[in-house]
């Protein structure tokens, strides 16, 4: 008999004091309401029982429902993202379970005595994965596929141990409920298959076992049900699933497995690479060892398990790596799997250590031993909550809906607010959640999509108000409209614009032709490694042939802001009037203090950096800015490192090419040879000096002499793996991650010298981020590293 047999209640008290503990983590860190995106829809389509996107998520759907019934915690909102806490101390205790379970039954006495310490250890690091816990703090979906999955391996562990077919059957129901749920929990179901095969050969002929096992998985398909019955008068959702192909094509995602499979084989390499920095971010590097301690210790003492548990993580790996949505997301069910194996590691260091087990010498070694091991997860999550892992007070999304109902409520103007689906379902659950909807008379809210894009968007409703924006997008200021700042809105209006008018008035001429009417300064205090803002208005009564661009002092950092993504002079209409958002860095280092804030104006087509300005002299103090300490400032050695700090936000830490035997590091000067038609392979590596404020595309050109690309490949980094932010900043300040890229290189590429240049630009206002020199100042928007060959 195992130690953990002859303690039942501890079996019992332990699990659910983890319980308690974990549970307690996640919900003092979670978000206390509304986020940008899919977080509040997995918040309101319970509450009014409607059908999210697809597949649809029924389980989860019914779940939530019971949960905001039962759970009297505030605000739907907040008890829907209590509910993330709950099913993550649930998949914690879920691995708990599991570990102990394996090493009952294939340990000795005298080593089964550390397999308390071993699953205490394997749920504390899942508990303490960023990307665990960073799911199991806001409303969503997939920290239920999370749980289905352990629980799935639970039940099949546990029907191993003791033979009684009821484990099973409940494994049929909760299989069933996991495919009503997401078609990623079916990801395992051949790793579960050949378990249950090699486990007992001889179940395919107890045909009453295999009835039993259908009734249950049917019985758990049954929420399914819910679509056709709800479908027809569902408030929100489609209302087609009564037929086969509605039904069909929603719980499969038809429209969204264009993203499955991305990579080829010529990719593996990179994708491996992608998966070995992101289990960096999880776990620490002994409990990567132990990892892979634990699945030997696991194909050597148990193999039949370790068919579960080791094909269990290989397809799942195989399939979300190859994939370019929600990898992090679906990435969870390995992580599941693979903390089970950090603990099986430590119970494998006890065999190893363990000669004379009756030694109280070794005894009291191996103790000591697994008591340090647990301090690992400790550390884990102590570091997540000085990087700012918590959603306690990321306000962001509620932020948004007070400015939405403060600007429009109440107004009668008629006004049309087109909007994106991240900035839409926040809206939607104070609507449909706290009865707070806004009255078409005063604003009427339209979904804009792939279906039914901005620009088209703005001319359908061009007559029927003004119309508003929550954010920067070129395409409509491409189609000719002008987007006038007003707090965290943009204003569409046709040109010319000539009726706005600058909170701060100005009469100032940059050489006599542009002329300089005003501004708007939002704050005057800042943080240092934050943004200060600044809205200027400016006018050409003449034509301009050249581009010229106002640039800013703030003490002695500058900010020589680019072109990129902006309504350039050029452009300009005589006599309208133009406004444009400009943001300084305030640099890390810049000493807290009063600095005044000057403007000038450049000439970049006819190289004049300085041009005179009708007050006298090149600049003008506009107004006094006071500078903050920085709440979290990286290190300086960090900044010195670093090859580029783009925008304060994240530091480009390294990069290393490769074509053919030949590398190149760092920035190079001698050119690297490449042929035409082969592939240039180049790692770059990131590191977050703060929370990110937006999503980011990364951009590997090789350019020719004229700055021209001729081939490139923008992409969200990790090949789509790891958002920069999605709903809410991903990256953790401090996070290094390795990202790779193969750029093939065109069969007809003329032979020359070229340039390979990075950086990254916002997902939707096409912008790129500055690059922040040691000084402050701003030194373009992208980074050359060195000289290709194309030979």
């Amino acid at each position: 008999m195992t130690s953990s047999d002859r303690h039942p209640l501890s079996n019992i008290l332990v699990p659910a004091l983890l319980f308690v503990a974990v549970f307690t983590l996640y919900a003092a860190t979670a978000a206390p309401a509304t986020l940008f995106g899919d977080p509040s829809e997995y918040q309101f389509i319970p509450a009014i029982a409607g059908i999210a996107h697809p597949p649809g998520y029924t389980f989860y759907t019914l779940l939530a429902k019971l949960w905001q019934t039962l759970a009297p915690f505030g605000a739907i909102a907040f008890r829907t993202n209590l509910l993330a806490a709950a099913v993550g101390a649930w998949t914690v205790i879920a691995v708990y379970l599991i570990t102990s379970d394996l090493s009952a039954s294939h340990l000795t006495f005298d080593v089964s005595r550390f397999t308390f310490y071993a699953s205490l250890l394997a749920a504390l690091c899942l508990a303490a994965a960023p990307d665990f816990w960073q799911h199991s703090i806001h409303a969503n979906a997939h920290i239920v596929s999370a749980a289905l999955a352990a629980t799935h391996m639970w039940l099949l562990i546990r029907w191993r141990r003791t033979d009684n077919d009821c484990w099973l059957a409940v494994f049929a129901l909760t299989l069933g409920l996991a495919a009503a749920h997401h078609p990623v929990t079916l990801i395992g179901v051949p790793a579960y298959g050949l378990f249950v095969l090699t486990a007992r050969p001889r179940i395919l002929r107890q045909w009453r076992t295999l009835l039993l096992l259908l009734g249950c998985l049917l019985l758990g398909l049954s929420p399914l049900l819910y679509y056709p019955l709800r479908s027809p008068s569902a408030p929100f959702g489609p209302t087609d699933m009564r037929t086969w192909e509605g039904f069909w094509g929603h719980i499969t995602a038809r429209g969204l497995r264009v993203n499955l499979f991305h990579f080829g084989l010529a990719d593996q390499l990179d994708r491996a690479l992608v998966f070995w920095s992101l289990l960096r971010l999880q776990f620490p590097l002994p409990v990567i060892i132990l990892i892979a301690a634990g699945l030997i210790w696991l194909v050597y003492r148990a193999p039949k398990s370790a068919i579960l548990i080791c094909s269990f993580i290989l397809i799942h790996l195989l399939f979300t790596l190859n994939t370019v949505q929600d990898v992090m997301a679906y990435l969870l069910l390995p992580f599941v799997a693979l903390s089970i194996a950090a603990g099986l590691g430590a119970l494998a260091i006890a065999e190893l250590e363990l000669p004379n087990p009756k030694s109280p010498i070794a005894h009291c070694a191996l103790c000591i031993v697994h008591c340090s091991l647990l301090i690992l997860p400790f550390y884990q999550a102590t570091l997540n909550l000085t990087r700012g892992i918590s959603l306690r007070d990321f306000t962001v999304a509620e932020e948004y809906v007070t400015a939405v109902y403060e600007r429009f409520a109440g107004r009668g103007e008629g006004a049309v607010l087109l909007s994106d689906w991240e900035h839409l379902t926040p809206l939607w659950v104070h609507a449909y959640t706290q009865g707070e909807t806004l009255d078409k008379d005063d604003v009427q809210l339209v979904y804009v999509s792939t279906a039914n894009p901005w620009v088209e968007s703005v001319w359908a409703h061009i007559e029927q108000g003004d119309i508003y924006l929550p954010d920067y997008r070129p395409a409509v200021r491409d189609a000719g409209f002008r987007l006038l700042p007003e707090g965290p809105f943009y204003r569409v209006i046709a040109p010319p614009l000539t009726d706005t008018a600058p909170t701060h008035s100005l009469d100032v001429w940059a050489d006599g032709r542009v002329h300089i009417l005003g501004y708007d300064l939002p704050a005057d205090t800042v943080q240092a490694g934050e943004h200060l803002e600044l809205i200027l208005y400016q006018s050409a009564p003449q034509p301009l042939d050249g581009i010229w661009m106002p640039y800013a002092q703030l003490g002695p950092a500058q900010a020589r802001w680019t072109t990129d993504s902006r309504l350039l002079t050029t452009q300009w209409l005589p006599g309208e009037v133009v406004a444009e958002r400009y943001e300084l860095p305030i640099p890390f280092t810049l000493p807290p203090g009063e600095y005044p804030l000057r403007l000038g104006y450049a000439d970049l087509s006819g190289g004049r950096e300085e041009l005179e300005l009708s007050t006298g002299g090149a600049t003008l103090e506009l107004e006094t800015v006071t500078v903050l300490p920085p709440a979290n400032a990286p290190s300086a050695k960090t900044l010195e490192q670093a090859l580029a700090n783009l925008d304060n936000q994240i530091a480009l830490m390294g990069a290393r090419a490769r074509a053919g035997w030949q590398t190149r590091a760092g920035f190079w000067e001698e050119p690297l040879p490449v042929q035409a038609g082969r592939p240039l392979h180049l790692t770059l590596t990131w590191r977050a000096l703060a929370s990110p404020r937006s999503s980011y595309t990364i951009f590997v050109h090789l350019i020719d002499g004229a700055g021209r690309p001729v081939a490139g490949h923008d992409y969200t980094p990790l090949g789509g793996a790891c958002p920069t932010y999605l709903w809410f900043p991903k990256w953790l300040p401090g996070q290094t991650l390795q990202d790779p890229y193969r750029l093939p290189l065109p069969s007809d590429l003329p032979p020359g010298d070229y340039q390979l240049e990075v950086g990254m630009y916002g997902m939707t206002s096409l912008r790129r981020l500055p690059v922040v020199d040691l000084g402050g100042s701003l030194a373009g928007d992208r980074v050359i590293l060195g000289p290709v060959r194309v030979e």
